[in-house]
């Protein structure tokens, strides 16, 4: 009965902890960082006037490497349509086309990040290496939405935003995955594994 119970729940952690790209909840416009799930640090690019570049380095301090255009562009702070008083991208003046590029000091297990805007996105989780270990092609997006991803390890050193019109917001990460709401088949197996314990219960009985 022991075994039993001990292999339905690490059946149900890993469904619960499965690796996937998954739509949540973003802050509503103009609200305190606030997005759901939250989880681990958050860093809601509100610290800085609106109007400033970013500098790539500036969240060292909160366990961000850089964050960076790879297409050229600097990157800024802009008048947000998502949480709070920012968000950061390009601006108006490329059409806020970004290749964006975030390095993490340490390698993380869950990562999340608002984004606006753009109708074709690329997302992506890489490791030390700049190998992808997940990668997701959307063709349309509403303009404001939260996507976070959880892995079964520490693996994720980079985390790739690109898009046509893009612009991020309410950055998180952590070293611990996130416990996740379950999907219906996670209780049909939590049913199925009570109903084996029940079973198993019984014949000791009898």
């Amino acid at each position: 009965m022991k075994i039993t119970l001990i292999a339905a729940a690490a059946l149900l952690s890993t469904s619960l902890a499965q690796a996937a790209l998954v739509q949540g909840t973003p802050t509503p416009t103009g609200q305190p960082a606030n997005p759901s799930p939250l989880f681990g640090t958050l860093i809601s690019f509100d610290d800085v006037v609106t109007g400033n570049p970013l500098v790539a380095n500036h969240y060292a301090g909160m366990g961000v490497t850089s964050i960076a255009n790879t297409l050229g562009p600097a990157l800024g702070y802009y008048s947000s349509s998502q949480s709070g008083t920012n968000y950061v991208g390009t601006g108006p003046s490329v059409g806020w086309a970004a290749d964006i590029l975030v390095e993490f000091t340490s390698l993380q297990a869950a990562v999340g990040i608002g984004i606006a805007g753009p109708t074709t996105l690329q997302f992506e989780l890489l490791d030390a290496g700049m190998h992808v270990l997940e990668g997701y092609s959307l063709s349309t997006t509403p303009s404001n939405t939260y996507y976070y991803i959880n892995r079964l390890t520490n693996d994720t050193k980079f985390l790739r935003v690109a898009g046509n019109f893009v612009a991020i917001d309410d950055l998180q990460f952590d070293t611990k995955t996130v416990n996740g709401i379950p999907e219906p088949e996670t209780y049909a197996l939590m049913l199925a594994g009570l109903g084996v314990v029940g079973f198993m219960a019984r014949r000791r009985k009898a």
